[in-house]
């Protein structure tokens, strides 16, 4: 994939809509790359952002329709950040650090971008883990570094399931990261950080973390949103901003520890009922198997992701729309991965957008023909 030059990231859309990206990876190691709308009429496939790869990638973030994926160069490990419209990247070395890489995001502004790395610094204690970031910016070309003094977290676990980890979120100005329990927000300009506990929180974290309960970071109507699966049921919490009126409610929290609010819970048997009520029967449940992946805050619904389908719930009606299907392989069914993105490419010309008919409203995955495009 080609160099993408500076000018390339410059904002080129005429509008912006909020969409899904689909990598979906074959068992021969490449990828399918999907660029997905849940339209009234039913399901938009943007066909002219979509690609595959014949090599090896992972999809780690987006920001304002820019994807940050991880691969190597001449057997080096490297970032890409990619752009969809154009079909090319710009390719990164990665960092030379002496402690353990523990998250990465990526801001775009519409004129520049940054890759940012959470790293944790190398002879710090098990019982308090010091942080300092690793910050890349396509302005300069060059890697900087920044300590995030006052600021330790817990126990950080020895291992995390990769294909389970927590996408970061640019809103706001700000990467959200979720770890160790905690929020992790750090304003790109100003170089501000805070730390909340999130809403899920408890002291042994460690062993929380290698649980396979999903959790996803999302923005909608221009607030983030923390989703997240537990064994009771999928629960979405508002992350409050400072000027917002919290009530008499909250008068007894720590606002600069915790700043959530409930707006939505779903109790797993009545998910089950309304799912067999529009599916029928249903299959082998365990809390696990249900990923959130985004919500949307106008229209009450979130995005959820089972084995094999991908679909929309309605928490007012509790109406299920199926967005599509996907093959996998035995229970891998981490073989498909989703990110909600808010896309900055242009929407408008109905030439570029597949709308599937009424009688067809499911998208199958994977789909055959997509041009290749090797990194």
């Amino acid at each position: 994939m080609k160099n993408m030059e500076h000018k390339n990231f410059q904002a080129t859309s005429h509008g912006s809509s909020i969409g899904l990206v689909c990598h979906y990876q074959l068992e021969n190691g490449s990828s399918q790359f999907l660029f997905l709308d849940d339209a009234e009429k039913g399901v938009v496939l943007n066909g002219s952002l979509c690609f595959s790869t014949e090599n090896f990638v992972q999809s780690l973030a987006s920001s304002n329709g820019l994807i940050l994926l991880s691969g190597y160069s001449a057997d080096q490990p490297c970032y890409y950040v990619l752009n969809p419209l154009t079909k090319n990247s710009h390719m990164i070395p990665q960092a030379s650090t002496l402690g353990r890489i523990i998250r990465i995001g990526l801001a775009y502004d519409g004129s520049q971008f940054e890759v940012v790395i959470v790293i944790a610094e190398a002879g710090s204690s098990p019982e308090s883990n010091r942080l300092e970031l690793h910050i890349f910016s396509s302005g300069t070309g060059c890697w900087s570094r920044q300590n995030l003094t006052n600021l330790t977290l817990p126990s950080l676990p020895e291992f995390e399931f990769q294909e389970l980890a927590t996408p970061p979120l640019y809103s706001n100005g700000a990467i959200h990261w979720e770890i160790a329990g905690h929020l992790l927000v750090y304003q790109v300009k100003g170089s501000h950080y805070e730390l909340y506990e999130l809403p899920n929180f408890f002291d042994d974290w460690s062993w929380q973390s290698t649980m396979t309960y999903r959790r996803t970071l999302c923005e909608s109507g221009g607030r983030v949103y923390y989703c997240y699966t537990d064994f009771d049921g999928f629960h979405v919490w508002d992350l409050l901003k400072e000027d917002d009126n919290l009530g008499t409610y909250y008068a007894c929290y720590d606002s600069k520890r915790f700043r959530w609010r409930l707006v939505q819970s779903i109790k797993h048997q009545v998910f089950i009922s309304n799912y067999q009520h529009f599916y029928g029967l249903f299959f082998d449940w365990e809390p696990h198997k249900i990923a959130p992946i985004a919500y949307n805050e106008e229209a009450q619904s979130i995005y959820l992701q089972i084995p094999g389908t991908v679909f929309t719930y309605n928490f007012d009606t509790g109406i299920m729309t199926t967005i599509c299907n996907y093959s996998y392989p035995e229970i891998n069914f981490n073989c498909c991965k989703f990110l909600p993105v808010i896309t900055s490419w242009v929407t408008n010309d109905i030439r570029e957008m597949e709308l599937l008919p009424e009688e067809q409203r499911e998208l199958n995955l994977p789909i055959q023909e997509i041009e290749k495009l090797s990194l």
